[in-house]
């Protein structure tokens, strides 16, 4: 039979499971703007009910058997596999920005406007071959032609070695999040023996988990071992990074030496697994994160459908250089100085900077790096060869034939032609528009994945907060709730109080 030590205990474990109640909702309003805090909700349940009442069996009151956080497995995976999409175009645009930068068109100090003032001096030239200020004039903007096309192919060469160590760098960041995700899985395993979950280690481990998806694409998967017992996962391209306690680092591999025609001198950074016990290095497929936009912002070549990144339009300025060298040295070898003197180059054909005039023909070596008027022509500008075989001050004929390479189209040769036979239509404006064409359309094309993959990733954050994010209005209707069977529960323990003082002082008192 139910005795009124019994109500007592209802009443008490009421009392006590609305204040660990309002234990939670505090803690939950204090963690409201902690970063990665998953909202945590108290479990209660009534107690074992007991017999011994003729109507049948009694309750004796609640209590909390528990304390989960109100986190969804799905938004999480489906975050993680948006911030890689999202990250990757992000850092392929800013890298893009970076091009558009260098090349800085349209501007007074871009390509085609030295390039105008280049053929500009051409044309002085046609009006007075023989006058010695426009053959100055002439080698000044040729110079300055020069080092602009060296400036920029310095600049872009930079910006990919300064990728290439941000690759290891980023490279770095991926090892320490594993190691100390397993860390919070060895804290978490430990915590977690008796059943019950540690929701505040488990939230600190998914905040690395997000940083971690934004650097390189991760499958994350928690398996259910022996009693229960939960082990967490992480891979990169179906192969393990993190096993619970074990980490399979990355490394960086700089065996890769890369030439100046695709990239400037050096070396490369390949991300390869570091390898356990002797086993060979393999690359890491990596397909989304910061990691894939910074490889191929640094390595794209634009071949066989490839992103074009750095190396293309390092590789287009090297095509330009190159093939307006060799027009302009094969038109110029054709003239004649004011000495008389023929087959004369111009440019520098690096296999044979030694001759004084005559320069066997290995144009091929020129790029945008080592493009340069020659020493012989800049410290003599009589040797500019303005005339044709009859010679004399004011002959003009190969000046026009020089500044008539402006409109030539047959100066470019086909990329895909390793025999340099096959050549292009376009002259060399069509070429550097080509150029900035392709970056115009490769930057808007980043920008505008960049903004649509953002806004996909700050719908799927929205679902995802609007689920384990604290909301400051449905907390302190809790509070309100919880306070409420407090006072009530706290209201029942005094009226038993007063039932128990009427029946142990009152009872029988009365007629005394």
């Amino acid at each position: 039979m139910r005795t009124t030590f019994g109500t007592f205990n209802i009443a008490t474990s009421g009392l006590f499971a609305s204040q660990r109640a309002l234990d939670l909702v505090s803690n939950n309003i204090a963690n409201a703007n902690t970063e990665g805090y998953s909202r945590q909700q108290m479990l209660q349940r009534a107690s074992i009910p007991i017999g011994g009442d003729p109507r049948g069996l009694v309750g004796t009151g609640v209590e909390t058997y528990d304390i989960i956080q109100i986190r969804s497995a799905y938004m999480d995976n489906k975050y993680w596999g948006q911030m890689k999409s999202y990250t990757e175009w992000k850092t392929k645009s800013e890298g893009l920005q970076d091009v558009e930068a260098i090349f800085n068109e349209p501007s007074e100090t871009g390509i085609r406007a030295v390039m105008d003032e280049l053929f500009a001096s051409m044309e002085e030239l046609v009006k007075k071959p023989g006058d010695n200020t426009n053959r100055v004039n002439l080698i000044e903007k040729a110079v300055t032609f020069s080092n602009t096309i060296n400036g920029f192919g310095k600049q872009i060469v930079d910006s990919i070695r300064e990728i290439n160590f941000s690759v290891k760098s980023k490279v770095e960041e991926v090892n320490s999040l594993a190691t100390q995700i397993t860390e919070l899985n060895r804290q978490i395993f430990n915590m977690e023996l008796d059943g019950h979950k540690s929701n505040g280690l488990r939230d600190q481990r998914s905040t690395l988990v997000d940083k971690l998806s934004t650097m390189v694409n991760i499958d994350v998967s928690e398996v259910a071992g022996e009693g229960g017992i939960k082990y967490f996962n992480i891979r990169i391209g179906g192969i393990t990074l993190v096993n619970h306690y074990q980490v399979n680092k990355l490394t960086v591999d700089n065996s890769k030496v890369i030439d100046v025609e695709k990239y400037g001198t050096g070396e490369i950074s390949e991300v390869k697994w570091a390898g356990v016990n002797g086993q060979p290095l393999d690359l890491v497929k990596i397909e989304g994160g910061e990691l894939k936009g910074l490889l191929d912002v640094r390595d794209g070549t634009g071949e066989n459908h490839s992103y074009r990144g750095f190396p293309f339009y390092l590789q287009q300025l090297n095509r330009f250089a190159r093939d307006v060298a060799k027009a302009f040295n094969d038109q110029h070898k054709a003239g004649y100085d004011m000495s008389g003197n023929t087959n004369i180059a111009f440019f520098e054909e690096p296999a044979d900077t030694a001759a004084p005039i005559d320069i066997t023909d290995d144009w091929k070596n020129v790029n945008c790096l080592n493009l340069k008027v020659r020493d012989a022509v800049k410290n003599d500008p009589t040797k500019v060869a303005a005339a044709d075989i009859n010679g004399g001050e004011s002959n003009n004929i190969n000046a026009k034939l020089l500044a008539a390479l402006r409109n030539r189209k047959d100066i470019f040769y086909n990329p895909a032609d390793p025999t340099f036979t096959q050549k292009i239509n376009g002259t060399t404006d069509d070429f550097i528009k080509s150029v900035l064409s392709a970056l115009s359309v490769d930057a808007n094309q980043a920008e505008r994945m960049t903004t649509n993959t953002e806004s996909i990733v700050e719908q799927t954050k929205t679902k995802r907060m609007s689920e384990s994010g604290v909301s400051l209005d449905e907390e302190m209707g809790n509070m309100v709730k919880f306070q409420q069977s407090y006072n009530a529960s706290a209201r029942m323990i005094t009226t038993l109080d007063n039932i128990m003082d009427t029946m142990i002082n009152r009872l029988g008192m009365v007629g005394r």
